[in-house]
């Protein structure tokens, strides 16, 4: 009779060894905050599908996906700056002013490329101002983004005079392509977009050495400072990341609606920071992963859908959201007590 796993010696049972541990680790997981909150991704599922049976078309399960990864990715970059201990409210305005430029520079006769180079530039610029600020003038992260909010916002008004931008000049078939067209015809092109930014800021934040310095920093900036770490410049890094991100997120929505215009992303900042909040990335920085945001990021689209779906006024659905942000932070306050 094959002996009993438990019983299997150190030295000779390698798999015994490792069927002990099996267990363990499932119960780990099924503790972690990322598995509560995907059990309730699921819950919420199952209720709207019956509250509407519509909702588990595939036609409609696709634009739920289009809508919210948009806000997908622009939540991961912000999750860098959260994880190291910031916050970036410039995130929404960054998205309108990138969504202007690249139109703008099509129109202008630009290339294509050459173009949404210019874009991602611009957030990645306006990302390193507030680094800079948040890092060398020692000023706290809600002042230089709020004013980076404003300032962004205002840019995109000055650029388009408040118009909207609808001649995206020669390339302007290719460009909108970029937000309304497909993978293998099936995957539309937004959901692909989402889904390497999550893979890319997954492995660079669970294996690199620049991923663990910002968990390190955001778990206790003073011992990363004095372990080493360039803590100001990897803080610095993140704001650009959140900056560049939020710009292509801009582009590529301004290709999916054909129109570049200083609305688009407005106050976009509150949802992408629910989302990484939801998703169990902490205001207090160092805990969290991309995984937990992408479904932070699906329940409120799946939220947005639903009310949608059943009718419920665009006023009141500004209400629920307001609430599902609260209630974000109130479960992270929680959390972070809990673990005090």
């Amino acid at each position: 009779m094959p002996a009993r796993p438990e019983a299997a010696p150190t030295g000779q049972g390698g798999e015994s060894v490792q069927a002990v541990r099996e267990p363990s680790r499932l119960r780990v997981f099924l503790g972690t905050y990322e598995f509560g909150v995907t059990l309730s991704l699921v819950l919420l599922v199952i209720l709207v599908s019956l509250l509407t049976p519509r909702f588990l078309t595939t036609v409609n399960l696709m634009n739920v996906a289009r809508n919210f990864a948009f806000n997908a990715a622009t939540a991961v970059g912000e999750a860098f700056v959260i994880l190291a201990g910031g916050i970036d409210l410039s995130v929404g305005s960054i998205i309108s002013l990138s969504g202007v430029v690249t139109p703008i520079l099509l129109q202008s006769g630009w290339g294509l490329w050459t173009a949404i180079s210019a874009g991602v530039l611009v957030g990645a610029l306006c990302g390193l101002v507030n680094g800079v600020l948040v890092t060398k003038a020692k000023m706290p992260p809600l002042i230089p983004t709020l004013g980076m909010l404003s300032i962004a916002r205002g840019l995109a008004l000055v650029i388009t005079r408040g118009r909207p931008i609808t001649n995206f000049g020669e390339h302007g078939p290719a460009f909108l392509e970029l937000g309304q067209g497909y993978l293998f015809g099936v995957i539309p092109n937004p959901v692909v977009y989402m889904a390497l930014v999550v893979v890319v800021g997954w492995i660079v934040l669970s294996r690199t050495p620049f991923g663990y310095a910002i968990y390190a920093i955001g778990g206790n900036e003073e011992a990363s400072r004095l372990a080493g770490i360039p803590v100001d410049r990897i803080k610095t890094l993140t704001y650009v990341i959140s900056g560049a991100v939020a710009a292509l997120t801009g582009i590529l929505l301004a290709s999916r609606l054909s129109v570049g215009n200083a609305t688009n992303g407005q106050g976009d900042e509150l949802e992408v920071i629910a989302a990484a909040v939801i998703g169990g990335i902490s205001l207090s920085g160092g805990k969290g992963t991309v995984a937990g945001v992408l479904v932070g990021s699906a329940i409120i689209g799946v939220i947005r859908n639903a009310m949608v779906l059943v009718r419920v006024s665009a006023f009141w659905q500004e209400v629920v959201i307001g609430c599902v942000i609260i209630l974000a932070v109130l479960l992270d306050r929680m959390r972070h007590r809990k673990a005090q």
